[in-house]
């Protein structure tokens, strides 16, 4: 039972109680009657009082942790009018606020797409992941799922899937609807990919368990044709157990050239690399012959720098940093002359 039904089965008892006590002093001592009915009077006044500076306020704050138990964000507690409450009503209308701006950042930076409806299911806003998943097909399931489903579309001729689930949430008193849209396609490319891998292996396993059992009795070219097939399977099958390439593990593979390229030319390089493994899709060797270019370029640069100096504190200037970050980013600075703006001008 609520505090405020305590507090209405008191009042009731104690109007009660006043009332027998005022009947049975009405006719034997009139005196007593009237000091009797003043007496309730008061009672009553000051019941009335307690309740409006405890009891409301009470019931004010049970309702705000209502609405946070319920998710919603959008109503705010009205002041009771007495000091002490108001001060918590203040401090929780404005960690609401703070909350819901908080949500609102994270979002606008979320990679899922979030789009959100009036309750006539009127698109009214959406992050700008949403703005970047949404097409012609993505909105046609939008409008054709019931609220609390999820189902998948792909768009017509992409490889794109997306996900879409049609949930709601408490806005005063109203379920708004909203859909989140999470893409796929990364995921369904790792299984693809995890798939082929494995058709790969057994393909290579059955064909040399095969090729073994027949090659011992054969000679000549035949057999050598045979171990050649044999061969090439076997690479073929090596090349999918190939580990996914990780971005700072391929520039901590370059650094003893790169350190020993750049202390040959007085320079100085440092390596600022995530402990985060960040996977990325590139050639490694590719990868490693530009990036070995880039230094060397860099350090040229700064070469033809320190050539124009004529102090010695010059000369040991050079600097040239390394640093990855997520998600997938590279960047590599130097304190070189760098490109002049005139050779980004057309002749």
């Amino acid at each position: 039972m609520r505090l405020k039904h305590f507090f209405v089965l008191l009042a009731v008892g104690i109007i009660l109680l006043a009332g027998v006590a005022l009947f049975s002093t009405f006719r034997s001592h009139p005196t007593l009657f009237y000091v009797t009915e003043g007496f309730v009077v008061v009672l009553l006044f000051y019941l009335w009082y307690f309740y409006r500076k405890t009891i409301r306020p009470y019931d004010t704050l049970i309702g705000g942790i209502e609405l946070v138990r319920e998710l919603d964000l959008t109503t705010r507690l009205a002041p009771s009018g007495q000091h002490e409450t108001d001060i918590i009503v203040r401090t929780f209308n404005d960690l609401l606020n703070r909350l819901r701006t908080f949500l609102n950042l994270l979002i606008e930076a979320s990679p899922m797409g979030v789009i959100q409806c009036d309750l006539d299911g009127n698109i009214t806003s959406m992050n700008p992941a949403a703005r970047e998943m949404l097409s012609a097909s993505v909105e046609e399931a939008i409008y054709a799922l019931p609220l609390g489903e999820t189902t998948t579309v792909r768009l017509p001729g992409e490889p794109q899937l997306f996900r879409i689930s049609h949930q709601s949430f408490p806005d005063r008193g109203y379920q708004h609807p909203f859909f989140l849209i999470e893409s796929l396609t990364s995921e369904v490319r790792l299984a693809e990919k995890a798939a082929y891998e494995r058709v790969i292996r057994m393909i290579a396993h059955e064909v040399n368990n095969s090729v073994a059992g027949i090659i011992g009795s054969l000679t000549g070219d035949k057999a050598e044709r045979l171990t050649a097939l044999s061969a090439f399977v076997t690479r073929f099958a090596e090349v999918v157990k190939i580990p996914q390439p990780h971005l700072s593990e391929e520039v901590d593979a370059c650094r003893p050239f790169l350190e020993n390229l750049c202390t040959q030319a007085n320079v100085k390089i440092d390596f600022n690399l995530t402990d985060e493994a960040i996977p990325v899709h590139l050639d490694t060797v590719l990868f490693q012959q530009v990036l070995i270019n880039i230094v060397k370029n860099a350090v040229e640069s700064i070469g033809e720098r320190l050539k124009v100096g004529n102090s010695t504190s010059e000369m040991n200037e050079g600097q040239v940093t390394v640093t990855t970050s997520i998600p997938s980013k590279l960047v590599i600075t130097d304190n070189g002359h760098g490109i002049p703006s005139s050779a980004f001008l057309l002749h």
